[in-house]
């Protein structure tokens, strides 16, 4: 058993319209049962409010071995769903997969290579948006689902072939091993102007280092993202104090974007850039070196 407080998304989407802030980072009680483990994050997971991953190293009863290897899962906060790199909420993907073409397993190993079907869900666990990716003794497919809790949201995907288009048994396998416990108190709230112009500081300061380490940029983005209840006019002004300030721009009709370099005409640097949303929620934090290298 592994067992432990892990510390969750560093902060949840929660809507605007109920919240004005939102709660940041909270430490949470979570257990993992054999053979589920904790993997490590991905490099910006805590800045694009993702929790905690897990997989299954072996097969849990009810699975196959290659259904549970297929299996990937991570926990956030509330209804934060990060879907293809969007933010959305538990009950819009509920509604999105709802209308899909709706198939039962025998139906959904026939449908043809790349069309959109649903498995069924059962309760918290809602139904899968899949589609086969392949035909053929090496067939293989991808379904993307959500099992939702109290205060939290799993995400997870899986091989609908190798799960035999079964969605439930691969949400109940997860939930039969992993113990989500509530959020313990901690930090509460952090308004975004203190947030960005935190964020500001460290950027610059490390920017002026020239930094040669891409992960040292990674973990400022880290430290002070997501952010929510920004207001666009005010977090333009604390940006533009930047010393590295590039540029910002519009994104579609939603979302302004804000480019922080420190690349000059005779010298490569890092590029940091992130969207803030209508809403006030940020997005999508990302850093690179500018000009790439070949």
């Amino acid at each position: 058993m592994l067992a432990g407080r892990f510390i969750a998304a560093s902060a949840a989407i929660i809507l605007v319209d109920a919240f004005p802030t939102a709660a940041l980072a909270a430490e949470r009680d979570m257990t993992a049962t054999v053979p589920l483990e904790r993997v490590k994050p991905s490099f910006l997971d805590k800045a694009n409010g993702i929790g905690p991953r897990f997989r299954f190293f072996s097969a849990p009863q009810g699975l196959t071995v290659g259904c549970a290897l297929s299996i990937g899962m991570h926990v956030n906060d509330e209804d934060f769903v990060d879907d293809a790199g969007d933010r959305s909420t538990a009950q819009a993907v509920r509604d999105r997969t709802a209308r899909r073409l709706q198939l039962d397993p025998a139906d959904a190993a026939r449908a043809l290579v790349h069309t959109s079907f649903a498995l069924k869900g059962d309760g918290p666990i809602s139904g899968a948006s899949c589609t086969n990716l392949t035909t053929g003794p090496e067939a293989r497919g991808y379904c993307s689902g959500i099992i939702s809790g109290h205060d939290y949201t799993i995400v997870h995907g899986f091989d609908p072939v190798a799960c035999g288009y079964d969605n439930v048994a691969v949400g109940r396998a997860i939930v039969s091993h992993l113990s989500i416990g509530r959020r313990v108190a901690g930090e509460l709230e952090r308004d975004c102007a203190t947030g960005l112009r935190q964020f500001v500081a460290d950027v610059d300061e490390l920017l002026a280092k020239n930094p040669h380490d891409i992960f040292d940029v990674y973990a400022v983005l880290n430290r002070h993202f997501p952010l929510h209840g920004c207001a666009l006019d005010e977090a333009s002004r604390i940006l533009k104090t930047s010393k590295y300030f590039q540029s910002e721009s519009v994104n579609g009709p939603r979302m302004h974007v804000f480019s922080i370099w420190s690349a000059t005409a005779s010298s490569r640097g890092v590029a940091v850039s992130f969207g803030l949303y209508d809403t006030g929620d940020t997005h999508l934090p990302s850093a690179t070196w500018w000009p790439p290298y070949p």
